[in-house]
């Protein structure tokens, strides 16, 4: 309809969201990630020395095993070997135990961390404006928020220990491989390094990789998430476009698999090599320091010893080898989770802002400018004035801006050039709570949860009562489906309310306003689709809620223009036209050429009826 409201479309199509992707060098994002323990830095000490101590117990308990070789093979006593046997126990067991402590505090800081991350991203979502929303799909942003986290999470629960523990056994290994045969540990260490640039090159090709499966994974969630819904199951169907969404799907579904697949054989050559390499070095060690055993210059536990020990360096070698293509591949998911985070607030509240505690509701527009995507301007030196109390309707063409003016009102976005107020306070200048708690909405489109009715309505205001509930419902004409719902108010709506006609749905969303009881009231009215008898009703129920509130209606009906205190008239973001029904009539301007086009017929049928009520 060209009366229809007309501004919202600019923000679908939204700005480019800023790139956000944090700046700096992967140094910079480890410092970063790691600022995330802060919090838990006496939890962090607690565990380093959980993980040196249980360290130490299982080397030792190698050394252990070594000397009672030794005592073996020159037939020493049975109580010698009984004593090592005590000690080696004490030291297995007591690591065992430690290790347990260890993985609980371990397990308490990552999700103790991951927590605090998930929370800061939804809060720091929920503060983005409009914009944002409009210009991401929905399947992106639960991405980011459960699948990345979670792999984020992953990583940090085992990224940190895992590495510490091996970095521990390289350290003490190698100590006491040095204190058995510097020879022998200094071979060990010489050879370590060709493991260092094929680590690196692994590392980068599995970010890489990393990177391209969680955009593919996001890509694959939006899609489930539009075709999978009700409403997008229904145009699938009504379409018959079935085969072209699982098409669709199956080319995500293709080339996830394939992601996997190569982040699965990225670092296979690399891994054979290490676990070929740590299979031959225990057979090398016992070739060159038997040569040693014969020759009397070392014994038979001390080389036992030495290639139990090059086993345990190899192993958490190769563990930190994978250790950083892990950490190297996370980077990219913490990138993602940072690239949110670091998204600019563009509706902010002030540190001093104002809580206003008894609104009126007069509202005024000084000079409004905005722009969904500049140049082209929404609003242009929009200028208006509505006193607390009285009905102003919006009319004009479809995009003329008009629901960019109780987009605006509601601070959904902030104007690029002018003010708006409320009671004389500048909305910047105001709590967002204040703005909202003032404002109510019925908008054309009423979106409910899939949950109770009762839930549904409460959401006007969290503390009401199940009796002011049941009282706003039935002040909303909700009574009769109420008293036909087998369950009554706690009834399941279904997703985004589909088990209601449309007209129960705006009902609804007037029990919402009904129980909110706003100083302002917005009524983008949707009744156009609904039967005469239907339409009436919800007229008369908006009509009802209207009472003794400063309103502003996006008019779509006859009777809301006629009723209304004083009409603006918008076309391309200005208003070019304002005041009452008769004298815009009068004036044959572009508000009579839409009533002409629209209201002709709706007037008409009305001085019919009206006529026929005469003649009865």
């Amino acid at each position: 309809m060209a009366m229809r409201g007309g501004g919202g479309g600019g923000g679908g199509g939204g700005r480019r969201l800023p790139n956000a992707r944090p700046e700096g060098d992967r140094s910079a994002l480890l410092r970063r990630t790691a600022g995330m323990f802060r919090p838990y830095a006496w939890a962090m000490t607690g565990l380093v020395l959980l993980l040196l101590t249980t360290t130490a117990l299982d080397l030792v308990g190698v050394r252990l095993l070594g000397r009672m070789v030794d005592r073996m093979a020159a037939h020493a006593s049975l109580s010698s070997l009984n004593w090592l046997f005590a000690l080696y126990l004490a030291a297995v067991v007591g690591s065992s135990l430690l290790g347990v402590v260890q993985s609980f505090v371990n397990q308490a800081i990552g999700q103790g961390v991951m927590h605090r991350l998930r929370s800061r991203l939804h809060d720091h979502l929920l503060r983005l404006s409009v914009r944002f929303y409009t210009a991401t799909r929905t399947g992106e942003i639960l991405s980011r928020l459960s699948t990345d986290v979670n792999a984020v999470q992953q990583a940090v629960t085992g990224t940190f220990t895992d590495f510490l523990g091996n970095l521990f056994t390289l350290v003490i290994a190698f100590g006491m491989m040095f204190s058995l045969n510097w020879r022998l540990a200094l071979a060990t260490l010489l050879v370590l390094p060709f493991w260092v640039y094929p680590t690196l090159r692994v590392g980068r090709h599995m970010r890489t990789l990393m990177t391209e499966w969680h955009e593919e994974s996001a890509r694959m969630s939006s899609q489930l998430e539009e075709t999978l819904s009700v409403s997008g199951a229904m145009l699938t169907k009504t379409f018959g476009r079935q085969a072209f969404e699982a098409e669709r799907f199956g080319q995500s579904n293709d080339a996830l698999r394939s992601l996997s697949i190569r982040r699965m054989m990225a670092g296979r050559w690399f891994n054979m090599g290490t676990s070929l390499f740590g299979a031959l070095i225990p057979g090398a060690i016992y070739w060159w320091g038997g040569r040693a055993v014969v020759g009397d210059e070392l014994s038979v536990g001390t080389v036992v010893t030495f290639a139990m020990l090059a086993t345990r360096v190899f192993g958490p070698f190769a563990g930190i080898a994978r250790l950083n293509t892990t950490l190297l591949s996370s980077l990219a998911v913490v990138e993602r989770i940072f690239e949110y985070l670091d998204l600019p607030v563009e509706v902010a509240e002030r540190p001093d802002a104002v809580h206003l505690t008894h609104p009126r509701g007069a509202v005024t527009f000084e000079g409004v400018r905005f722009a969904y995507r500049e140049p082209a301007a929404a609003l242009d030196n929009v200028t208006f004035e509505i006193p607390a109390g009285r009905m102003v309707a919006l009319v004009g063409p479809s995009g003329a801006g008009k629901t960019t003016v109780t987009y605006l009102l509601q601070r959904y976005y902030d104007p690029t050039e002018g003010r708006i107020t409320l009671d004389g306070y500048d909305l910047r200048d105001l709590t967002l709570d204040s703005i909202s708690d003032t404002i109510g909405t019925v908008m054309q489109e009423t979106y409910l949860f899939h949950t109770s009715l009762m839930d549904n309505i409460r959401y006007g205001r969290l503390t009401a009562t199940d009796q002011e509930c049941h009282a706003a419902a039935e002040a909303a004409g909700l009574g009769a489906l109420v008293a036909r719902l087998p369950e009554g108010l706690e009834t399941k709506v279904g997703e985004r309310g589909y088990r209601l006609s449309g007209g129960e749905k705006q009902r609804v969303a007037i029990a919402r306003a009904i129980l909110k009881d706003p100083p302002i009231l917005i009524l983008d009215e949707a009744t156009s689709s609904l039967d005469s008898r239907l339409e009436r009703e919800i007229r008369e129920a908006t009509a009802m809620l209207a009472r003794g509130r400063t309103t502003i209606v996006i008019a779509h009906r006859l009777s809301t223009v006629v009723a209304a205190d004083e009409i603006l008239v918008f076309d391309h973001g200005r208003i070019v036209e304002r005041g009452r029904h008769d004298e815009l009539l009068a004036r044959g301007g572009l508000y009579a050429s839409l009533y002409r086009e629209q209201f002709a017929d709706t007037s008409a049928e009305a001085g019919a009826a009206a006529g026929v009520a005469g003649d009865g």
